[in-house]
């Protein structure tokens, strides 16, 4: 499975949010950005069982306040 999350943090916390989110295991890339999200994660998992364990992760880290994402369809 292929997805990429985008993630919004609270003020002054996204370099904090992102370090974290790329070390959660499934994630292959993370960045900053600027517009409507702070971090874009890009998540490749085995299984949507996997995906949604990873989603769970980064959702659950302290300072993120909301995520978005998208599932690549193949």
């Amino acid at each position: 499975m292929l997805a990429f999350v985008m993630a919004n943090s609270e003020p002054e916390q996204s370099e904090w949010v992102l370090e974290r989110i790329a070390e959660v295991e499934g994630v292959k890339e993370a960045y900053r950005i600027w517009g409507v999200y702070d971090i874009i994660a890009v998540v490749k998992t085995e299984s949507i069982e996997k995906l949604k364990e990873t989603i769970l992760n980064i959702r659950q880290l302290k300072h993120v306040s909301s995520t978005t994402t998208l599932t690549v369809v193949t």
